[in-house]
């Protein structure tokens, strides 16, 4: 709600009566315990001896609204229709702080209901004052660019807190910070009666105000809001055992965090590792056919969802078009369909869903508007397009495939090896396995503010964005035009702008200019065309090592380095292998020459190119071997590029 920065009127300071009436108010609201009259009078005689351990109304009061609390009224605009938004906000200094906006209350316009809401600098001094809900790291990082929580991204739960109820205010914390709350909002429906997230769909928590936001970052000038604490005692005990498994790891955001042993580890990483499944033989129940089409269609997205973390920085993601039939079932669907047992392979079947044949399957998606598919000669449907901005896709939360023990019979046997493929380990045995990854992100220019990105410093580390952020700006931008720019009949279709016209797209540019003479382009066209030009976007990379957090890590300029493997003809027709460019990726050239010479059987050298870069050489065209070392030290096959010279060139060739 205070994603863009509010119209505050000189604040005034509350008067003691008023100042006690708002404190009261607040403890009615909150039902926070104060002591009756005969406890307050046993306290005040015991305290000549003691101290008492229960805090006097005025205690609560002034720790509450401290001494020196200032109120102001506030105007602000929410929605995309930018309606007008009344009330007035109580700023004060906790003891050994700075002056910040603790309290605020909405008086006039949508959603006004004259409660009074906490910031998070309030929450975070008053550990259980709204109940406490929990989502993994990635959603909390759509959050805090203005999104509601969605009934999937709940973590933690069921069972969820009693207290959050539909039109409760609670509190949200990240899975990776679990007692440090740093959202505020209400919630639309009943989150505590809820049985399970796994397949719903909706609103779960409307956002109000976060850290980050305008309300966050008031206080004293010059200076911007304070993060927030790794650790708050009191909001979440770790002697209850709640493990927060989060279901998927995205380019090292995601952690599996189980505060019963107190580890925290990439769940794709957990995933592969982890306990075989043991695939006793028990009486799996048959799945209803709605439950098969349910995992079927889930797959289906997890796939898209994996390529586009995968691969942002391509418009398709990787993923190659037209996809014939026997590449939807083999490569895109079977592994993505979570199987606990390798007895339940039989029952997730194409011929067991309601469309029995793959072709139908590939209609309804075509229905759906998730994907365009064409019929061919012979009857055969391939799949032409994927919607990457289609609401299913953007909705979806990955979840956990467990790893199952294969059975002997071939016919049962449930293909493991491309369960999680982003992150890549080999049981090689050697000491130098390693997971990485690599994140791109973009930092607009500056003809993009304010219109699409907030005016943030250069330097700051929030104004650089993914892809899936961006695709997030774009949307709230085109939904908050007035008039408005989406088609009604066709929502992909979008009609140009002056800002769009003169800011993205360029007249000199074949592509754009027959868009400008159309006056209108498709959302999806749009978004790529934004990602992909480098004058519009900077991308920027981050090499993210074991125990490394994305926010540590300096950012460079580029999509990321690639390791180059080169065929060469040396000391006439004698064949090397050089391997070039890997010091980036954390790998020492001598281990790396040392485990070739070793793999290979042929001698092994390293030589300095400059001051900071080695090459290996090794004997031979050992180019397998060298991939398989490298993708055993985490660096995966779309970082290497191979270069071959060894070939002659044809005859007559210039």
């Amino acid at each position: 709600m205070f994603k863009k920065k509010p119209a505050i009127k000189p604040l005034a300071p509350l008067r003691s009566s008023e100042k006690r009436k708002v404190a009261d108010k607040i403890i009615e609201q909150y039902k926070i315990q104060v002591p009756s009259d005969d406890e307050a009078a046993s306290n005040a005689d015991a305290s000549a001896q003691s101290t008492s351990t229960t805090p006097s109304l005025s205690a609560i009061r002034a720790s509450l609204l401290p001494e020196g609390t200032v109120a102001g009224r506030f105007e602000t605009t929410v929605g995309p229709k930018l309606k007008p938004l009344r009330g007035t906000i109580y700023a004060g200094t906790f003891p050994g702080e700075e002056e910040r906006v603790l309290w605020f209350r909405l008086e006039q316009g949508p959603g006004a209901d004259d409660r009074f809401y906490p910031t998070v600098y309030t929450l975070w001094r008053h550990p259980g004052l709204t109940p406490l809900l929990h989502t993994p790291a990635m959603v909390m990082e759509k959050l805090y660019n203005g999104a509601d929580l969605m009934t999937p991204g709940l973590a933690g739960g069921p069972p969820f807190p009693k207290g959050a109820t539909a039109g409760a205010i609670v509190a949200v914390a990240s899975t990776d910070k679990p007692s440090v709350p740093t959202f505020v909002g209400v919630c639309e429906i009943d989150v505590s009666s809820l049985g399970e997230v796994y397949g719903q769909r909706g609103h779960a928590v409307k956002g109000l105000q976060w850290e980050g936001d305008e309300i966050w970052s008031w206080g004293p000038p010059g200076k911007s809001g304070v993060p927030a604490p790794d650790h708050i005692n009191g909001w979440f005990d770790e002697s209850q055992g709640l493990s927060l498994e989060v279901d998927e790891v995205i380019e090292g955001d995601l952690k599996n965090l189980s505060l019963e042993d107190n580890a925290a580890q990439p769940v794709e990483e957990a995933t592969l590792d982890e306990e075989p499944v043991q695939d006793e033989r028990v009486d799996i129940p048959e799945p209803t056919t709605q439950e098969i089409d349910k995992a079927f269609v889930r797959a289906f997205l997890y796939y898209i969802h994996k390529q586009m973390k995968s691969h942002p920085q391509s418009p398709t993601h990787d993923i190659s078009f037209p996809i014939l039939p026997t590449t939807l079932i083999s490569t895109i669907l079977t592994p993505y369909i979570p199987l606990r047992t390798a007895e339940e392979a039989q029952y997730y079947n194409i011929k067991k869903t309601s469309w029995k044949t793959v072709k139908k399957f590939i209609k309804h998606l075509h229905k759906q508007k998730l994907v365009q598919s064409k019929d061919r000669n012979g009857g055969e449907t391939v799949i032409m397009d994927i919607d990457f901005s289609h609401p299913l896709v953007k909705e979806f939360v990955p979840y956990k495939i467990p790893k199952i023990q294969p059975r002997e019979d071939p016919q049962s046997q449930v293909a493991t090896d491309a369960q999680e493929p982003s992150t890549y380990q080999q049981s090689t045995g050697s000491a130098t396995e390693q997971t990485l990854n690599i994140k791109i992100v973009y930092k607009p220019v500056q003809k993009l503010t304010p219109d699409l990105f907030p005016p943030l410093s250069s330097t700051d580390r929030r104004n650089y964005y993914t892809s899936s952020d961006i695709s997030k700006r774009l949307n709230d931008y085109l939904a908050a035009q007035e008039p408005p720019v989406v088609s009604k009949s066709n929502p992909r279709l979008i009609t140009l702008n002056p800002f769009i016209a003169n800011n993205i797209l360029s007249s000199s540019r074949r592509e754009d200019a027959q868009f400008l003479s159309r006056g209108a382009i498709f959302r999806d066209v749009l978004l790529k065309r934004l990602i992909s030009d480098a004058t519009l976007l900077v991308p920027h990379y981050a090499i993210i090592k074991p125990g490394q957090a994305f926010e540590d890590v300096k950012l460079k300029a580029g999509l990321g380095p690639k390791i180059t493997v080169m065929l060469q003809r040396r000391m006439g027709n004698k064949v090397v292998t050089k391997v070039t460019g890997f010091e980036p990726f954390g790998i020492d050239a001598s281990s790396l020459a040392e485990e070739l010479q070793k793999k290979c059987a042929s001698s092994s050298t390293t030589n300095k190119m400059t001051k900071d870069t080695m090459e290996v050489l090794v004997q031979g065209d050992q180019r397998k071997i060298v991939q398989q070392a490298l993708t055993g030290r985490g660096v995966k096959a779309q970082w290497l590029e191979v270069i071959d010279k060894t070939q002659k060139k044809k005859a007559g060739a210039s």
